[in-house]
């Protein structure tokens, strides 16, 4: 009995070792990845692909676009400015209730 009570701790401390290499490899990777270059900001025009520098329009659709595209009726835009006005109004105005009269 004690031999197999034995045998049951070992491989136990066997694979907490095992996890702490597995760790410290994922640490490494980790440290790797943080190395690297961060990425450079969008400095092309989403629809024409043209370079736009400093004058570049971020859309609230999360895109760059040039002078001539940056309206969003010309780019075709997805965001929805209706909706995106209307939630603005309701948090802005919140409905007001009068109180009842009593009737006499």
């Amino acid at each position: 009995m004690d031999s197999t009570s034995v045998n049951k701790a070992i491989p136990a401390r066997e694979d907490l070792q095992a996890s702490g290499s597995e760790t410290a490899q994922q640490s490494s990777e980790e440290q790797s990845t943080s190395l690297e270059k961060p990425k450079q900001k969008k400095n092309r025009c989403f629809m024409c692909r043209k370079k736009v520098g400093l004058t570049g329009f971020e859309c609230r659709c999360g895109n760059v676009y040039c002078g001539v595209h940056r309206y969003s009726d010309v780019h075709n835009c997805s965001y929805n400015y209706k909706a995106d006005a209307a939630e603005k109004i309701r948090k802005e105005n919140p409905v007001v209730v009068g109180e009842k009269m009593q009737k006499i």
